[in-house]
């Protein structure tokens, strides 16, 4: 927890909160080219009722995150479907939500930096493993979804997955969307996203 002190309207006050948190509100700042206290008053300002700000500070993060990767998570199932490898992979790196590419044997190609932040993993030692053995799947029909959407039978797949270390646990849902490829009725493995706060959980 990190205590920062500011000006919120006429009163300097104290606020705490998570380092995550700070760090995200700092990243809307910056993008919206203003001051990390002219956020927090902003908020402030439009929450005349709260009774905690550092709480309405979380949920404004929480939502804004939400909101952001909603819209990404929507372009990159666009894309993967469309078959737009350079597109793709530009959203892929930009995506908040955790994200994986799969073959069709469902080794991991490829990770984003959210997936890399959110189960704290190194990229190099991730890749070429089976997304099954560094994680826990779980969903009704599992093993034939996803022989459907290899198959080219079936679009997406919807699933629960758990990754387990030595005092982490993290749990998701996730979707995996099938990557299109040049050639009609071929599938080029798959584009699988985690909902979660990427990384801040």
């Amino acid at each position: 927890m990190i205590r920062k002190t500011m000006r919120v309207g006429d009163v300097r006050t104290s606020i705490k909160l998570e380092n995550e948190f700070w760090d995200y509100l700092q990243d809307v700042a910056g993008t919206r080219s203003m001051r990390l206290s002219a956020l927090v008053n902003e908020v402030a300002l439009a929450s005349p009722d709260r009774n905690n700000l550092a709480s309405t500070l979380r949920t404004y993060a929480i939502l804004h995150a939400r909101n952001n990767a909603g819209d990404l998570k929507e372009r990159v199932e666009m894309l993967a479907l469309a078959g737009s490898s350079d597109d793709l992979n530009r959203v892929f790196d930009a995506c908040p939500l955790p994200a994986l590419i799969l073959d069709n044997e469902r080794r991991i190609k490829e990770i984003n930096r959210a997936f890399q932040l959110w189960l704290n993993v190194d990229r190099d030692a991730t890749l070429e493993k089976k997304l099954d053995h560094i994680m826990i799947l779980r969903g009704r029909g599992l093993e034939e979804a996803w022989k459907a959407l290899f198959s080219g039978k079936g679009l997406r797949v919807q699933f629960n997955a758990t990754y387990l270390s030595p005092g982490k646990v993290r749990a998701a849902q996730a979707l995996a969307v099938a990557l299109a490829t040049e050639t009609e009725g071929v599938v080029g493995g798959a584009l699988v996203m985690y909902e979660t706060l990427a990384g801040r959980q």
